[in-house]
C-alpha cells in the first residue's frame, strides 16, 4: 500500500508548485522513512518467528528475547501502519484540494464543473487531465480492490467448500460412528444375553453337579452297605462250605451205618433161612420187629439229613448257585435211598419163593415199617414203581432245576396235606397246581386247604412252591 500511495504522489504534474513539491518530498522520505523499519520489523519478525533462526543460529540475540519484546514490536508496527493510513488520507485531501480547491467532502455537496470561467483552458484541460488520471488510479485501485475481494470471495468460497466437505465427512464419520456405536450396543446386548444364558447354565450346572455329588454319596454308602452284606456273604458262604464238608462226612458216616443195617438184615434174613425147618412160628415176628427197628433208625437218620439240608439251604440267599449244589445233594440222597428201597424190593421177591406165607407177612409187615416221607425217589432211578404211586414234578422259586418226588397213591386221591409231607418244607408257601380247564385250556390252579385233592396232568403233578412273605 505505500509504494502505490508514493507512485499517486509522484505521478507528474505541470501545475504542482514548490509548496506543493516540498510536502510530496516530505511525504516520499515519510513515506520510505515508514517503509524502511517496517520491512527491517517483518525480516526481524520473520527471523525472530524462524525456530531456526532461533535454535540452530549460534550467539543468536533472539535467543534471549522475552515475550513483552515481541508484544511491543507489534504494538508499533501497528501503530505505524495507523499513521501510513492518516497520511494517505492527507496527501489524497492535499492532492484534492490542489486540483479542486475544495476537499473532497465539498466536492460531494457541488456539482463538477468541467469548464470554469475565468480560467485558462490549458490550466482546464491540465487540472482535467489529472482529475482523469487521479480517476484512473482510483479506478486501478478499485479494480485492484476488486480483484482482491473476488479472490478473497474465491478463497472462502474454497474455504467454504473445503468446510462443506470436511462438514459432509464428518457427518459420515458421525453416521459411521453412529452405526458402530448402535452396532457396539447391539453386540453388547447380545453379550449381556449370552452372559444371561451362560449364568443360567452354570447355574443348572451347578444344581446338577449338587445332584450328583448327593447321588454319589447315596451311592458311595451303598456300596459300603452292600460290600459289607457282600462280606457277609462270604463269611457265611464259607461256614456253609465248612458246614457242607461236615454234612458230606456225616452222610458217608451214615451211609456206611446203612449199609451195616443192611448187611445185619440180610445176615438175619439167611440165618432165617437156614434154620426154617426148626422155625415154630415165633422167629418171624422176632425177624419183623429187627427190620421195622433197622428202617426205623434208617429213617430217622435220613430225616435228620432232610433237617440239616434244610437249614443249610436257608443259610443262603434266594438266588444262591449253591442252591444247586444242595438240591443235588437232595436228590443223591434221594436216589440213594431209592436203590436201597428197590434193593430189598427185590431181595424180598427172591425170598417170596423161598418162605411160606409168614415169610410174606413179615415182608408186608417191613414194607409198611417204611414210612413215605423215605420214599424220595428219582424218576430216572425207578423203573420198578408201582402203579399205585404218583409222580410229583415240583419247582421252586430259590432253584432253577425242579425236583422230583413219588408219592404211593394214585392219581386224584392224592392230597395236598400228602404233597407238603412229601416236599417237606418249613415255613408258609403257596402251592399252584398246572390242570386242564375246560374253557380256558392249560392253567395253574391254586389249592389252599390241606384235604382238597391236587389235579393231575398227564398222568403226573406238575406244581409250582412259592414262598408266601404275607404281602398279599
Amino acid at each position: 500500500m505505500g509504494g502505490t500511495q508514493v507512485k499517486c504522489l509522484t505521478s507528474p504534474s505541470p501545475i504542482h508548485s514548490a509548496k506543493s513539491e516540498s510536502i510530496i518530498t516530505q511525504s516520499e522520505e515519510k513515506a520510505d522513512f515508514v517503509i524502511i523499519p517496517s520491512e527491517g520489523i517483518e525480516n526481524r519478525t520473520e527471523e525472530a518467528d524462524s525456530p531456526l533462526s532461533r535454535d540452530w543460529r549460534p550467539g543468536s540475540p533472539g535467543t534471549y528475547l522475552e515475550t513483552s519484546w515481541e508484544e511491543q514490536l507489534l504494538e508499533q508496527q501497528e501503530h505505524l501502519e495507523r499513521e501510513m493510513e492518516e497520511a494517505k488520507k492527507m496527501i489524497s485531501g492535499l492532492q484534492a484540494l490542489l486540483l479542486n480547491g475544495s476537499l473532497p467532502e465539498d466536492e460531494q455537496e457541488r456539482p463538477l464543473a468541467l469548464c470554469e470561467p475565468g480560467v485558462n483552458p490549458e490550466e482546464q484541460l491540465i487540472i482535467i487531465q489529472s482529475r482523469l488520471d487521479q480517476s484512473m488510479e482510483e479506478n486501478q485501485d478499485l479494480k485492484k480492490e476488486l480483484l482482491k475481494c473476488k479472490q478473497e470471495a474465491r478463497n472462502l468460497q474454497g474455504i467454504k467448500d473445503a468446510l462443506q466437505q470436511r462438514l459432509t465427512q464428518q457427518d459420515t464419520s458421525v453416521l459411521q460412528l453412529k452405526q458402530e456405536l448402535l452396532r457396539a450396543n447391539m453386540d453388547k446386548d447380545e453379550l449381556i444375553n449370552q452372559n444371561v444364558d451362560l449364568q443360567r447354565k452354570l447355574d443348572e450346572r451347578n444344581r446338577l453337579l449338587g445332584e450328583y455329588k448327593k447321588e454319589l454319596g447315596q451311592k458311595d454308602r451303598l456300596l459300603q452297605q452292600h460290600q459289607a452284606k457282600l462280606e457277609e456273604a462270604l463269611r457265611k458262604l464259607s461256614d456253609a462250605s465248612y458246614h457242607q464238608v461236615d454234612l458230606e462226612w456225616e452222610l458217608e458216616h451214615k451211609d456206611v451205618l446203612l449199609a451195616h443195617c443192611m448187611k445185619r438184615e440180610a445176615d438175619e434174613v439167611t440165618n432165617y433161612s437156614s434154620h426154617n425147618s426148626q422155625s415154630n412160628g415165633f422167629l418171624l415176628p422176632a425177624v419183623g420187629k429187627g427190620a421195622a427197628s433197622i428202617m426205623h433208625r434208617g429213617t430217622s437218620d435220613l430225616q435228620l439229613v432232610r433237617d440239616a439240608l434244610r437249614s443249610l439251604r436257608n443259610s443262603f440267599s434266594g438266588h444262591d448257585p449253591q442252591h444247586h449244589t444242595i438240591d443235588s445233594l437232595e436228590q443223591g440222597i434221594s436216589s440213594l435211598m431209592e436203590r436201597l428201597h428197590v434193593m430189598e424190593t427185590q431181595k424180598k421177591q427172591e425170598r417170596k419163593v423161598r418162605v411160606k406165607s409168614p415169610r410174606t407177612q413179615a415182608r408186608s409187615e417191613y414194607q409198611q415199617s417204611w414210612p413215605p416221607n423215605s420214599k424220595l425217589p428219582h424218576s430216572q432211578s425207578s423203573p420198578t414203581v408201582s402203579s399205585t404211586c404218583t409222580k410229583v414234578l415240583y419247582f421252586t422259586d430259590r432253584s432253577l432245576t425242579p425236583f422230583m418226588v413219588n408219592i404211593p397213591k394214585r392219581l386224584g386221591e392224592v392230597t395236598l396235606k400228602d404233597f407238603k409231607a412229601a416236599i417237606d418244607r418249613e415255613g408258609n408257601h403257596r402251592y399252584h397246581f398246572k390242570a386242564l380247564d375246560p374253557e380256558f385250556g392249560t392253567v395253574k390252579e391254586e389249592v389252599f386247604h390241606d384235604d382238597d385233592a391236587i389235579p393231575g396232568w398227564e398222568g403226573k403233578i406238575v406244581a409250582w412252591v412259592e414262598e408266601d412273605h404275607g404281602e398279599n
